[in-house]
């Protein structure tokens, strides 16, 4: 929880060092790591060998999510690269996580564009180039769904100064 803390805090403060890809990457990996840790420590006791596949599917998920996040891949690729078919992908991220495996790839993805819209200089970016950068192919969905999750137009956050905050930032899920 603290350590969760501390990487918005740092988000939200020093954009700039965030978005140095490995400063993000390595803050992304601590996040996944305390996650899988306090995952498989309150579940590993007194659960079967079906709750141990379970953590094991959800820590490939996030493996794969971390290396692929950029690239707009389907369901199926997504299951076939972890190796699990797609219903126990969806059971697994309901169990784990609360959402669907596409929804939490989407709120994930919908995060990786707000930090880099944020450490972005709007006189050089476009919204559409780091749309794609962040694996959405449909420029026009991302604006929608980007607004309903920020309270905000994605080209309002790049125009943004580093640092300031939002007023409408309302990110619903943790991705």
């Amino acid at each position: 929880m603290l350590l969760h803390a501390q990487a918005c805090r740092l988000a939200e403060t020093r954009p700039k060092i965030i978005a140095n890809p490995e400063v993000a990457r390595a803050v992304e990996q601590a996040i996944i790591y305390a996650l899988m840790t306090c995952l498989q420590t309150t579940r590993a006791a007194g659960k079967g060998l079906a709750a141990a596949r379970h953590e094991r599917i959800m820590i490939q998920f996030e493996e794969v999510l971390a290396e692929h996040l950029s690239q707009p891949l389907c369901l199926r690729e997504l299951c076939g690269l972890i190796g699990v078919t797609e219903r126990t992908l969806r059971l697994c991220c309901t169990e784990f996580l609360g959402v669907s495996p596409s929804r939490y790839v989407l709120l994930r993805r919908l995060k990786q564009a707000r930090i880099t819209l944020r450490a972005a200089d709007p006189a050089t970016a476009s919204v559409a180039e780091i749309a794609r950068a962040c694996g959405f192919s449909e420029l026009g969905r991302f604006a929608g769904v980007y607004q309903t999750a920020f309270g905000e137009p994605p080209s309002a956050t790049l125009r943004r100064l580093p640092g300031s905050v939002s007023s409408g930032a309302r990110f619903a899920g943790s991705a």
